[in-house]
């Protein structure tokens, strides 16, 4: 059936894309406070062209169209997300999405001021192509922005749970086909495409467990799957719930995720 396929781009079957498009919804809304700083770093907003690679539902794309007054491009290889990419974007006359390849883009050497992903090395089949193609379309002095690119080997939880806590540290990555290790990985991909490069963390702030518990309700059905799909049963999800909402409601729950950001400029040819 063909909503049992899965799409090679976003590595979901049809069926689980309108649960991704909200969890890409609440990662844009979350991550922003990391994000807007390094758009304006690399210079967005005086940009004259800007490409979005792996624009996905268009979320994060509108974030960069607010912040500049040059031409923004997005593309995708998902049809499906650039679909729901066109709905959110319509209202922005400075942006145009299409279809395409990151290990191929269709545009010349040299085209764009500033080329931008988010969340998409972590599940290229070969970001080391994604980042020579980027490099390639980008303006020599120009910038290549990776914003956010998550190491979930580098996770801390704290009360543990360790069956639940391999799941969330990188194993339900894995299993979809994305690399869980992408995050460390950011200098040498940059480095290998002749970038020069600025490597950081984004997220230096440990939230606040008021502001885990509204995360985690709000994307309570995205964990419960991931438990689900891994073989939990019904009675140890339950549990691991409880004693998690416990140690939140009591204020000892802490969680660290690195997510790395990586700024390269292109040298002059």
């Amino acid at each position: 059936m063909k909503n049992a396929k899965s799409n090679k781009f976003h590595k979901r079957s049809e069926e689980e894309l309108n649960d991704f498009i909200k969890k890409l919804d609440l990662q844009a809304l979350e991550t922003a406070e990391e994000r807007l700083p390094l758009y304006l770093e690399v210079g967005l907003k005086d940009a004259k062209f800007v490409l979005d690679v792996g624009c996905g539902s268009g979320f994060v794309t509108r974030d960069i169209a607010r912040l500049t007054k040059g031409k923004v491009i997005g593309i995708d290889g998902s049809s499906s997300l650039i679909d729901v990419a066109k709905k959110i974007l319509k209202e922005y006359s400075n942006t145009k999405l299409c279809i395409g390849n990151a290990e191929q883009l269709p545009f010349k050497n040299n085209s764009f001021d500033i080329v931008t992903c988010n969340l998409l090395l972590m599940w290229a089949d070969d970001p080391k192509k994604v980042l020579s193609e980027m490099a390639r379309v980008t303006k020599p002095k120009g910038k290549v922005l990776a914003s956010l690119e998550p190491d979930y080997g580098g996770k801390i939880h704290w009360p543990e749970n360790p069956k639940v806590d391999l799941l969330f540290a990188g194993e339900a990555i894995r299993k979809k086909g994305g690399d869980p290790h992408i995050g460390r990985k950011l200098r040498a991909l940059f480095i290998s495409a002749g970038l020069e490069t600025k490597i950081g963390i984004g997220n230096n702030r440990i939230w606040s467990c008021e502001e885990d518990k509204h995360y985690y309700l709000h994307s309570r059905d995205f964990y419960i799957k991931v438990l689900k799909d891994a073989g939990l049963s019904g009675e140890e999800i339950d549990e691991w719930e409880y004693e998690y909402l416990k140690s939140l409601d009591e204020g000892v729950q802490l969680n660290f995720f690195p997510q790395f950001y990586a700024i390269g400029t292109k040298p002059k040819s």
